[in-house]
């Protein structure tokens, strides 16, 4: 049994045994948390929400007792009798094309979430701006506009970067808020 097979059996197991079910992704990983988050979705459940622990993704399942949720919980335990995983490649987490848009979405609510939960943006950018200084003065004895200019590249640099990460959040936002999630 490879390291797929044994999360998705975990899952499983979380999904036939509780009501709220937890996964972990050490590697911080949307695309896997995505992946199982879809399975679980076809057994039964719903989203709730993402966590961040230091590198460490985790995603919290909410058993759905809608009526439409018994109906794919019913439609996905006949295809886990014939030995598929539903929506995804076998053997893999891998979505098949008509389940990618779903899961992609599932991904981008992750991150988001992800994202969101990381209120370090400051500590990053007090970080950065003290990388920059502290090169500014090491830089000293080469001359006073090597050093400026070094200074000066590294905390437009950070910027750009943090900008980035700023923008991404954004572009999430704006495609959950599309499709009515956020």
């Amino acid at each position: 049994m490879n390291r797929t097979e044994r999360r998705i059996t975990d899952m499983l197991r979380q999904i036939a045994t509780r009501d709220v079910v937890v996964l972990n992704d050490f590697g911080g990983s949307p695309r896997r948390l995505a992946a199982l988050t879809f399975i679980a979705v076809q057994y039964g459940f719903r989203y709730g929400q993402t966590t961040r622990h230091g590198q460490m993704l985790q995603v919290r399942l909410i058993r759905d007792n809608r009526p439409e949720a018994r109906e794919r919980s019913t439609a996905a335990l006949s295809q886990l009798a014939a030995g598929r995983t539903p929506g995804m490649r076998p053997g893999t987490l891998k979505p098949l094309p008509d389940a990618a848009p779903a899961v992609g979405l599932l991904r981008a609510r992750i991150e988001f979430d992800a994202m969101d939960d990381d209120l370090d943006w400051r500590r990053k950018a007090v970080f950065m701006s003290a990388s920059a200084a502290l090169m500014t003065l090491l830089l000293i004895p080469a001359g006073w506009r090597a050093s400026l200019c070094a200074g000066g590249a590294m905390g437009l640099v950070f910027a750009v970067f943090l900008r980035l990460e700023l923008g991404r959040k954004d572009r999430l936002a704006r495609r959950l808020k599309a499709h009515g999630l956020l």
